[in-house]
């Protein structure tokens, strides 16, 4: 077996569990999951689900941020032999808050990009995320910069929800 093959199988069956804990019924993980469910945002769009994708590129970039990295989890879990519809994981960042970071909490960095999802199911197209906050609580000197992208984060869902 090559090692491009075993690479793929492992990254296909860490999206499968990852999968799997994204579509656990509510309240799934214990206090952990609640706990984290806190910060999490889910917005159905207006769109489809190929028309939410682009409009939140737009949205991303209008915002002065960039587009760093897509994972096409569909394409990944049709290669385990699992079927679904659109899931397009989006991760976006600029170096300017990276800035901040490094300046006041530089073990912050592991937290960045930030990313959403873009899922298409039953009820439509949803996105979903983490607030930045949530995502950087745990960083005393990193609140007010959370705050801030907080309201980013929530331009950038508003261009497919209003």
């Amino acid at each position: 077996m090559s090692s491009f093959t075993k690479v793929s199988r492992i990254v296909a069956s860490v999206v499968v569990i990852a999968a799997l804990a994204w579509n656990a019924p509510a309240g799934a993980g214990g206090e952990m999951g609640r706990e984290a469910m806190k910060g999490r945002v889910m917005a159905k769009s207006k769109y489809a689900f190929d028309e939410t994708v682009s409009k939140v590129k737009q949205a991303i970039e209008g915002q002065q941020m960039m587009v760093v990295f897509t994972a096409d989890h569909q394409a990944m879990l049709q290669m385990v032999g699992l079927k679904t519809k659109g899931t397009l994981g989006i991760e976006f960042f600029h170096p300017r808050y990276g800035k901040v970071i490094a300046e006041n909490d530089h073990a912050a960095g592991i937290e960045i990009p930030f990313r959403l999802m873009v899922m298409e199911g039953d009820m439509g197209t949803m996105i979903s995320y983490y607030k930045p906050s949530y995502v950087l609580a745990k960083y005393p000197k990193l609140q007010a910069l959370g705050q801030e992208l907080d309201g980013v984060v929530k331009k950038i869902e508003q261009a497919v929800t209003e």
